[in-house]
């Protein structure tokens, strides 16, 4: 397993449920992808879940991608960020309630990828975590976002009720980023 010590957010959430439940939604939607991003990563080893079959890992994040044997990390914000090609798979955990310009985050996540699984707190009332600007986030906050209903979603809830609403996005293979623009 890799390195996370001194990662309290990590240690805090490693055996959430709704983390459960994200990794069971990635393999049951996105099957040994080849190529993954997680966004927003925090230094979170999400990505190891898919070490047996990607062949790309990549951890993008303002301040601190996950580091690790393999991975390639990005510091950058992902409004700016640039791949070479689309990715099997993106994930997005615990992100966009942050992001002052959801909406156009939304839709940048939806031009990187065949497949995007991302988590939100659900419902969570305004002002439970002062870092968060979207506050109380639900399905009709996330259509706006990204404008299309999800092909998947499901509402975590931990033993002590806090919720996490997970959501799947798939693409054609042939959809691009210019293609959600217009």
């Amino acid at each position: 397993m890799p390195k996370t010590t001194g990662n309290g957010y990590w240690q805090k959430r490693k055996d959430s449920i709704y983390l459960f439940a994200a990794r069971q939604i990635c393999e049951r939607h996105c099957r040994e992808p080849k190529s993954v991003i997680d966004i927003g990563s925090n230094n979170t080893p999400t990505l190891e879940w898919h070490r047996n079959s990607a062949t790309k890992l990549v951890s993008l994040d303002l301040r601190r991608p996950y580091i690790a044997t393999g991975v390639e990390p990005v510091t950058a914000d992902l409004l700016t960020y640039e791949p070479d090609e689309q990715f099997d798979l993106v994930t997005c955990f615990q992100v966009l309630e942050h992001v002052p310009d959801a909406h156009s985050f939304a839709r940048k996540l939806m031009s990187l990828d065949r497949t995007l699984v991302v988590s939100v707190p659900y419902k969570w009332k305004k002002g439970k975590c002062k870092w968060h600007v979207h506050d109380p986030v639900d399905e009709a906050k996330m259509l706006g976002w990204f404008e299309r209903s999800p092909e998947f979603q499901y509402v975590a809830t931990e033993l002590n009720k806090v919720r996490r609403l997970i959501q799947v996005y798939k693409l054609s293979p042939r959809a691009s980023g210019e293609d959600l623009a217009s």
